[in-house]
């Protein structure tokens, strides 16, 4: 089991506990069931999700346990249920804070996105939308500061329009940690379409250029493919590619494109740890 999915499985594992399912002296035998794993993945210079912080401050993992620790004199985790009803209802308090920020913030991502698609759509007659998903193999055991270390990297080559970024308007990004693909970044990329035609190059060139950052331990995801375009078309969702501004139905489409960077309904895509002041989306 690789780090990301670790962590996955003890936020689950405190979710239900917090449910209230759980006998309150029934709980430890599971939450130690992790503690080998928790001492080797525990950072005290990240940040985690309230749940995972939660976990590590109830087990005498984090250098705060000691403001949530709940050890009585007898051993057991908590002195009494009321005590562990508390404890559950401060932290299901916090990991809903946590996803209406995220909500909040996806929310607003899309704003700002929709707002430079239409600025541009008004300055261009077309624009050429590409689509890239950058991750790692899931069996790799990545951590959060090589996730950043190699992002910081990639973003630096398309801040400098290097290669297949030489004549990108705009791009976006979003950072998620999914149950199956684990930390996993989707890119848009905005050319000038009266300039820039071929998206499933770009796309390509884009996707080798992260397997070359990473020493071929990343792997991508095209949209352009034209199996996966084809697919689009058909269903009359295609909006990637060539975008032009008098036809509604591609610019409908690609506003739904665009929406998927920051679609509010994937409300457990969240980081569960993260490097301090680190962003999620740009």
């Amino acid at each position: 089991m690789n780090r990301s999915e670790t962590l996955i499985e003890i936020e689950d594992l405190m979710l239900y506990i917090c449910s209230g399912k759980c006998y309150w002296k029934e709980v430890q035998p599971a939450l130690e069931d992790y503690r080998k794993e928790a001492i080797g993945i525990y950072d005290p210079e990240l940040e985690y999700s309230p749940m995972l912080q939660g976990y590590f401050d109830l087990m005498s993992i984090s250098r705060s346990s000691g403001l949530r620790g709940k050890m009585s004199s007898n051993g057991e985790l908590f002195h009494s249920r009321s005590d562990f009803m508390t404890f559950n209802d401060e932290l299901l308090d916090e990991h809903d804070r946590l996803l209406r920020r995220h909500r909040r913030q996806r929310q607003r991502n899309f704003k700002a996105l929709k707002d430079d698609f239409e600025t541009l759509l008004e300055k261009h007659c077309k624009l050429l939308l590409v689509r890239v998903d950058i991750s790692y193999p899931y069996d790799t055991d990545m951590d959060i500061r090589q996730l950043d270390s190699d992002l910081n990297i990639f973003r630096g080559r398309i801040y400098d329009r290097q290669g297949c970024f030489n004549g990108v308007l705009d791009y976006s990004w979003a950072i998620e940690q999914g149950r199956d693909k684990g930390y996993h970044c989707h890119f848009l990329f905005i050319y000038n379409g009266s300039i820039h035609m071929c998206d499933g190059y770009y796309a390509e060139q884009i996707g080798k250029t992260w397997i070359n950052i990473t020493r071929d331990n990343g792997c991508y995801f095209s949209c352009h493919r034209k199996r996966h375009k084809n697919s689009y078309r058909r269903q009359g969702t295609l909006g990637i590619g060539m975008i032009h501004r008098n036809n509604k139905d591609e610019v409908k489409n690609a506003l739904n494109a665009i929406r998927y960077l920051a679609r509010v309904e994937k409300k457990d895509q969240y980081l569960r740890e993260r490097i301090k002041g680190m962003r999620c989306f740009g």
